[in-house]
């Protein structure tokens, strides 16, 4: 456990003395409220319903729905365990919460590990109505129970990336080398949601604010007004690194035939023959469209008018394949980075440490908004309680957190003032404390009842001190009891098929050809990026479909 108590009335003492360490108040008693009351989770008490506003299986833009209600009563349910953790040993009785709390936690959070892998949506009603009954057991000791003072090693427990904090600096000063050999600024202004018309007084206010990165995409229905606000700053276009994707082609929108005349009607709409950096919106789910495409890019690269590939919503996977193919191999990876998702929505792999270590810069998105799910770091007790005791706004201090982390930002706003509060970066600096509280948030997200996740983050808060071994359940096939079930891909594949196919599409087809596989309805994978199979038994077809998830397989004995 590396976080230790302090010692206050009740809580032990259990740190080394000559170790170097800081007092930070961590407050799970008020997360765990905070995230429980949510009216976004709310709407999902009863479960999906398959109405756009309430509780959708899969929303078409974030919010409410069925992982967004998996991801958030995790993160309440490991905030309760790290305070239940705190408590062992404690022979303060008022503090105390009942006996049976542990033994509830982790039964939730084993519930919650098992619909993950296997996906029966009625199953989240019943998750979510039993959460809630903890949750009112608990309210009386959380009302009262104030932030743990946890005594937080200074030592650090990662690689950190420094970054001038003295306020001399510029944000054009402070920027990454690519692997093409130009420098990109580590800060720059992102443009998602500011459509068409709403880009231009953002992108002006951010120009004489001192960005000099700009981020956008075709997707985004708003170069035209980019390329007018950069012409009408007076700011050189030499002086600007401008990043754009292509969105069209790979999502399947427009015919890859047309890769040049979409680049082309870009450059034209931000106003320049060149962009410092042209990536994928997301990588094509066809890899040879996707080798194809990038070969594309690459021929713009070798023109001058990309100066450097890239790639956004990718895993390691994904970068993997492009690497072995790629004769101009990407420097840019643009991902969601958030506190409680560093790198992936889903992670798996450390998409993050992959690309640093294969020479790419990585840059995150939605690093201070709620999206896709409905937990906004801007409200989370964690993060006020750090921007208070270091004395800077919430967005701030999340913004500090990732550059700390090696990974760039590109802050949003339509607002002047908030334009201006995010360029305020490099005046400034968090101590290892505070920036091991905050990658412990990822922990509390992520983790089940037997393993800490993401598996690359240190245990900030001493989860593992209660924590439950999980046998894993045999797969059961050819019997009753694989009726509405539901299983990972990854078992679908290994002990149903007879082939070991690479990918899900393979899995599909592979099951398509096996009699013992009568029905088998794939829908199409999303963001969300699950791979799970669905059993349902003696029906054609999901009762509810949920998007990204594979469903309707059943089994039946030769």
């Amino acid at each position: 456990m590396l976080a230790r108590l302090l010692a206050l009335p009740g809580l032990a003492l259990s740190f080394t003395p000559d170790e170097a360490t800081v007092a930070l108040p961590v407050p799970f008693a008020q997360a765990a409220l905070w995230a429980a009351e949510l009216p976004a989770l709310r709407l999902c008490d009863h479960g999906v319903d398959g109405h756009a506003e309430g509780c959708p299986a899969q929303p078409e833009h974030g919010g409410a729905g069925f992982l967004s209600t998996v991801f958030t009563w995790r993160y309440v349910l490991n905030n309760l365990r790290a305070l239940l953790v705190a408590q062992i040993g404690t022979s303060d009785l008022d503090m105390s919460f009942p006996v049976s709390a542990s033994q509830k936690v982790l039964a939730l959070l084993l519930a919650v590990d098992q619909l993950m892998l296997m996906p029966i949506v009625a199953h989240l009603a019943d998750i979510t109505h039993a959460g809630r009954q903890l949750l009112n057991e608990l309210r009386p000791y959380l009302q009262i129970h104030p932030p743990l003072v946890l005594s937080i090693p200074l030592q650090p427990s990662r690689q950190r990336w420094v970054w001038p904090a003295d306020g001399q600096s510029s944000l054009r000063d402070a920027a990454f080398t690519l692997r093409t050999g130009a420098r990109m600024p580590a800060v720059g202004f992102g443009t998602w949601r500011l459509w068409a018309k709403a880009a231009y007084q953002p992108v002006r206010w951010a120009l004489e604010a001192g960005y000099r990165h700009l981020d956008t995409a075709e997707g985004y229905a708003n170069e035209a007004e980019i390329g007018k606000a950069i012409a009408d700053s007076g700011v050189p276009r030499e002086d600007i690194f401008i990043a754009t994707k292509a969105s069209s082609i790979p999502k399947g929108l427009t015919d890859i035939a047309y890769a040049a005349d979409v680049f082309a009607f870009q450059l034209s709409q931000l106003g320049t023959d060149y962009v410092d950096l042209y990536m994928l919106h997301t990588p094509p789910a066809d890899p040879a469209q996707l080798q194809s495409l990038w070969s594309i890019m690459e021929g713009f690269y070798d023109q001058g008018r990309a100066r450097a590939l890239g790639v956004s919503n990718c895993d390691v996977k994904e970068l993997q394949l492009i690497l072995s193919f790629a004769r101009v191999p990407p420097a840019y990876v643009q991902n969601l980075f958030k506190v409680y998702k560093p790198g992936e929505q889903i992670p798996s792999e450390d998409v993050v440490a992959f690309a640093q270590a294969n020479e790419m810069v990585v840059m995150g998105y939605s690093i201070q908004t709620e999206w896709p799910h409905i937990m906004s770091p801007l409200e989370d007790p964690h993060v006020l309680a750090i921007a208070t005791s270091v004395g800077r706004s919430a967005s701030q201090i999340l913004h500090r957190w990732a550059l700390q982390r090696g990974v760039g930002v590109i802050p949003k706003s339509a607002t002047h003032v908030r334009i201006l509060e995010n360029a305020r970066l490099l005046d400034f600096e968090l101590n290892e404390a505070a920036m091991r509280v905050l990658d412990g948030l990822a922990t509390l997200s992520e983790s089940g009842p037997d393993q800490i996740k993401p598996y690359s983050q240190e245990d900030t808060f001493g989860l593992a001190g209660l924590s439950q071994p999980v046998e894993p359940a045999p797969l059961l096939v050819g019997s009753e009891e694989t009726l509405d079930k539901g299983f990972p891909y990854t078992s679908i594949r290994d002990h149903i098929l007879s082939t070991s196919p690479v990918g899900p599409d393979d899995c599909r087809r592979d099951c398509l050809r096996e009699d013992r596989c009568i029905a088998w309805e794939v829908c199409p994978l999303s963001e969300a990026g699950c791979e799970g199979c669905y059993l349902i038994g003696h029906v054609t077809a999901a009762p509810i479909q949920i998007q990204g998830w594979h469903a309707a397989i059943e089994r039946m004995p030769r």
